[in-house]
């Protein structure tokens, strides 16, 4: 996990205030580290820190969790896996960046999760475009995955992220293996939550500022406009469902 002064510096240049007092209050004392740290109660703790430290303070303390879980979850040899397999280092960027993405909306909404299952299943979840970019790249990662002996929970997110969780229905029209890709996990949802804010915050099709919150603030306006993003009106009622849930549980 980061130092404390790497913490402060990460805060001192997103905001120019280091936040040492919180990051502080996190991490020296070692009884009270654990629960400080635990996502189940981040909002009882982001609401002190929030009194003390406004609503800026209260993101840094997101931020230092967040980064305490993607330092650790986020680890040097699954990428490795994801090089060796052959993705490229855009498409490993990408799912960095939706691991990381997916981590932090975990955190904001207090849920107790698998943060394993959060972190590595977005990780991986375009383990198949090392093979191909089409529709069957969920089915193919998912296969991939089992072979390099990977949780079904992770190929499970491999093979169910293609359009957020299709029904049996649109696995016909697809082509696809005709199956329920029901997402049942609050991880899975959040997952594919994640990888469409990335879609829209790195890609150069939505003109979104600095706040990258502002992703969430125009999820239904931009799936609305973009059909590459909302892709048909059954998907786009499926993202928006999940984007309520998870916003609901960060409120």
């Amino acid at each position: 996990m980061p130092k404390i002064h790497v913490h402060a510096a990460t805060s001192a240049a997103k905001t120019g205030k280091d936040y040492m007092a919180v990051h502080d209050w996190l991490d020296t004392d070692p009884d009270k580290k654990a629960e400080r740290h635990d996502v189940a109660k981040v909002h009882d703790n982001g609401k002190l820190i929030e009194a003390q430290y406004g609503a800026e303070g209260r993101r840094e303390f997101i931020r230092h969790i967040v980064d305490d879980i993607t330092m650790t979850g986020i680890s040097e040899a699954d990428i490795g896996i994801l090089r060796r397999e052959g993705v490229t280092e855009d498409d490993i960027a990408h799912c960095v960046k939706v691991a990381e993405k997916a981590a932090e909306l975990a955190v904001r909404t207090g849920a107790a999760l698998d943060m394993e299952l959060v972190v590595r299943g977005a990780l991986f979840h375009d383990l198949g475009k090392a093979k191909t970019h089409a529709m069957e790249h969920g089915k193919i990662g998912a296969e991939m995955g089992a072979v390099l002996g990977l949780p079904k929970s992770i190929t499970d997110v491999m093979e169910k992220h293609i359009r957020g969780g299709l029904t049996e229905l649109e696995a016909i029209e697809l082509g696809l293996p005709v199956k329920d890709y029901t997402l049942n996990l609050l991880e899975e949802r959040i997952i594919i939550y994640a990888d469409r804010l990335v879609d829209i915050i790195t890609e150069d099709v939505v003109d979104i500022g600095p706040d990258e919150r502002e992703a969430e603030r125009r999820f239904e306006e931009i799936l609305r406009a973009y059909p590459k993003y909302g892709k048909n009106e059954i998907t786009l009622e499926r993202y928006l469902g999940y984007h309520n849930e998870i916003q609901g549980l960060m409120a």
